[in-house]
């Protein structure tokens, strides 16, 4: 889908600005495209007339075809699973992994997570592992969302990175040894028995307790 210019008006002053929207792209033929989005610039609306930055949030389907997967990113809706017909060359549905999202911290992190050969679903009963052990010791301030950020390696061995946020800051990462998800992999097969449901669905908290 080609890319669509729209104007935009500036919530400050009052400015038109044009925008640019990319409906719909293929990241693994598109990398600039996927480094603008990671760092925010690629929705990200700059006033000419005030300076004003704020995001732009619109749907977005995001295709990486080295890594098989594929994200739609959907805003202000609650929805859990959505059917897309013929977004995609019936040969590749099998392989690609389709997972809907409702935030922009929620769509990088699905791309991270992919990008470093990992599992979504196992990342997330990682994240709750984490939470409950820091509820347990009954530590202070305990974040509202955990969000993997990379898969690292050092002197130490591997380690998997997650950001914490509570409300609107994010704090220093939380390094967890890679060891931690492959017990959980391990422990934990019966989920992984399950299918996730056609079509782009939400992969988070709720689905690993459902």
């Amino acid at each position: 889908m080609k890319p669509e210019v729209k104007i935009i008006t500036c919530p400050k002053c009052g400015a038109k600005t044009e925008f640019t929207m990319y409906p719909s792209f293929t990241a693994s033929s598109n990398h600039d495209l996927r480094e603008k989005f990671l760092d925010g610039s690629l929705t990200t609306l700059t006033c000419s007339s005030c300076g004003f930055s704020g995001a732009v949030e619109y749907p977005m389907l995001y295709h990486d075809l080295d890594d098989k997967f594929s994200i739609y990113f959907k805003p202000d809706t609650a929805e859990r699973s959505v059917n897309l017909p013929n977004v995609l060359p019936a040969h590749l549905l099998g392989d690609m992994r389709l997972r809907l999202v409702h935030n922009q911290d929620d769509f990088r992190e699905k791309i991270y997570i992919f990008r470093d050969k990992l599992d979504d679903r196992i990342i997330e009963v990682v994240k709750d592992a984490i939470l409950r052990e820091m509820e347990a010791k009954k530590e202070e301030n305990i974040p509202d969302a955990l969000y993997y950020a990379q898969d690292s390696f050092a002197c130490e061995g591997r380690s998997l990175i997650f950001v914490p946020r509570k409300g609107r800051e994010y704090r220093d990462p939380i390094k967890i040894p890679f060891e931690t998800y492959e017990k959980i992999k391990m422990l934990m097969h019966g989920i992984w028995e399950r299918s996730v449901s056609e079509g782009y669905t939400v992969v988070d908290k709720e689905w690993i307790k459902a």
